[in-house]
């Protein structure tokens, strides 16, 4: 977007055709296998929640036996249906890698990137490893944008 001389602060586009550039989530991964994601501004309450023990989720999506390729179509298609339906809590089951050819989860990584960086971002307002009772680090459970 173009900005004014003298100032930093973007200028909306009036073209019809523009899309809304993606605000990547900044992503964070601990030593424990831990990964979270956010937005600048998340409020501290919404990543305390998704830690929490007792957290619900309102809709599931399970990857496994899935491609990259194949899990970041459906997490795209997953989180935008998800949030248009109102949905707000939700998991997304990427495993272990417990059956994969080396034994390494490849599906974690590749989903927390697109979350934070690629299409579902803009559905996205944090996402972390999801708590033991949910899936613990075969997991990512995400708190989705109220609107787009």
């Amino acid at each position: 977007m173009p900005a004014l001389a003298g100032n930093s602060a973007p200028v909306p586009s009036t073209s019809a055709s523009s899309i809304q550039p993606i605000e990547p989530l900044v992503l964070e991964r601990e030593g424990n296998g831990i990964v979270v994601g956010k937005r600048r501004a998340t409020h501290l309450s919404i990543l305390d929640a998704l830690e929490d023990p007792a957290l619900e989720v309102q809709a599931e999506c399970d990857l496994h036996g899935r491609t990259s390729r194949e899990a970041d179509r459906e997490v795209l298609r997953f989180v935008r249906e998800s949030q248009q339906k109102g949905k707000r809590w939700v998991l997304i089951i990427v495993g272990k890698g417990l059956h994969s050819p080396d034994g390494k989860a490849t599906l974690q990584s590749s989903v927390a990137e697109a979350l934070a960086k690629r299409s579902p971002a803009r559905f996205v307002l944090a996402f972390r490893t999801a708590p033991r009772h949910l899936g613990g680090t075969g997991a990512l459970v995400a708190r989705l944008v109220d609107r787009v």
